[in-house]
């Protein structure tokens, strides 16, 4: 993709308090990006139809939601029943089981279309509002920006596990990132937040950014908008929030084995590490809480910086990390991550230099993408590079000195990403004029 660089002066007015990017998207991005996003759409439908997981089969996890929903509608017990044959409980909020008891009127077959279709139209939604906060107006080239990384992102792993499993993942995603795309001034910015927040604890660590960036108004909303979901359901089911409030939001076991090689965090790299020994609790806690805090600092500095989509997603980046649990398909920040490594290459003045920086996005997609992988049982999956390792039944607890990289993949590449991150603000601080 070729983009002539132009001066700062030059580009094309940007909403207030949004740096300029620097470049110009051209038009003529809109054509690749509409063949990029058709084919990648047919390709996904095609897959679909070919093979026994997925769309055709069980869509396991929305199978739980709504199982989950129809118990709560028709008062069964909610959070100690086991759904669907592999018997697993439901671990959301009752704001979660509340919305999936009205989603539970619709056929299974009817939710799989509804939610698949939303997932892969927010995926190209998010692309298009991550380059918004970039800088870039308004225009066709961005929409042929957004198709092309959106096609790009929905053949990673991370959003193949996300549609495979009907999971929720996308619709998090975008209900943040256009939360807080939204100007300061917006009264309402922060219901996004809340409801993310209210619908699945991690993504309330966008409240703590809020506050750390002094977004007083939006933290309040936030955590407003997080009560009315707490207290709402509390009204409507007493007993079933009784429950998850008492103690089940913490148990991190009923979500899954932590050291399944899914579970890409800092909690289970180092219950990985350790072979589950007995100080792994005590050692990921430190982690979590190191992280967390440094993580969100650093990210409160990109946005004083006028890096607000960096800040966003260094801010998505720590709650992956610090959670006990963050399974791969929950890394569909890939996609802003995506954007910006673009934009970063596409920054450079030289053309040359901006070739080779493209290379950064490239690599970035390749690490993530679903590979083809023969499964013994479903037969041929759309796969990522993790999964190319032994797992299951404490196989991860033996892997060799060079599986282990892979296995840990996501993990060392956030942490990476985040010592990288402080390096380079540790530098700035010292150099100001660098």
């Amino acid at each position: 993709m070729s983009v002539e660089a132009a001066p700062l002066t030059s580009a094309a007015p940007t909403p207030a308090g949004r740096r300029s990017p620097g470049y110009v998207l051209p038009n003529w991005l809109l054509w690749p990006g509409l063949v990029a996003a058709l084919c990648a759409i047919g390709s996904f439908v095609a897959y679909e139809h070919v093979h026994d997981f997925g769309l055709r089969d069980d869509q396991l996890d929305l199978q739980v939601y709504r199982d989950g929903g129809l118990a709560l509608r028709h008062g069964h017990r909610l959070y100690t029943a086991n759904y669907t044959w592999v018997k697993l409980p439901f671990t959301y909020p009752p704001f979660a089981a509340t919305v999936f008891a009205v989603a539970s009127h619709l056929s299974f077959a009817h939710l799989i279309t509804v939610m698949t279709t939303a997932s892969v139209a927010v995926l190209f939604a998010t692309a298009w509002l991550a380059w918004g906060r970039l800088g870039h107006p308004v225009s066709a080239g961005r929409a042929g920006a957004a198709l092309l990384l959106g096609a790009a992102a929905l053949w990673t792993e991370p959003v193949q596990q996300t549609l495979g499993f009907g999971q929720v993942n996308l619709l998090l995603l975008f209900a943040v990132v256009a939360d807080l795309c939204l100007p300061d001034r917006f009264r309402g910015k922060g219901v996004g937040v809340g409801l993310a927040a209210g619908f699945k604890l991690v993504p309330g660590i966008f409240i703590a950014y809020l506050l750390l960036t002094r977004r007083w108004r939006a933290a309040a909303v936030s955590t407003g908008t997080l009560a009315v979901t707490v207290l709402g359901a509390y009204a409507l089911f007493p007993h079933e929030s009784g429950q998850y409030w008492g103690g089940l939001f913490w148990d991190s076991s009923r979500v899954g084995g932590v050291d399944y090689l899914g579970n890409q965090s800092l909690h289970g790299m180092i219950d990985r590490a350790l072979r589950g020994g007995a100080q792994v609790q005590h050692l990921w806690m430190l982690a979590a809480a190191v992280v967390g805090l440094g993580g969100l600092l650093l990210a409160a500095w990109l946005s004083r910086r006028g890096q607000e989509l960096a800040a966003i997603f260094t801010a998505g980046l720590v709650g992956l990390l610090a959670s006990p649990i963050s399974w791969s398909h929950h890394w569909v920040w890939i996609l802003p991550a995506l954007v910006l490594a673009t934009d970063w290459a596409l920054r450079r003045a030289d053309r040359t230099n901006r070739l080779l920086a493209l290379l950064a996005p490239l690599s970035l997609l390749l690490l993530f993408a679903a590979w083809p992988r023969q499964d013994p049982s479903h037969g041929l999956l759309a796969s990522g590079l993790i999964w190319w390792v032994p797992y299951n039944q404490n196989l991860e607890y033996h892997w060799t000195l060079s599986q282990i990289p892979l296995g840990e993949m996501y993990t060392l590449l956030g942490v990476a990403f985040l010592a990288g991150l402080a390096l380079h603000a540790w530098r700035t601080r010292r150099h100001p004029r660098r």
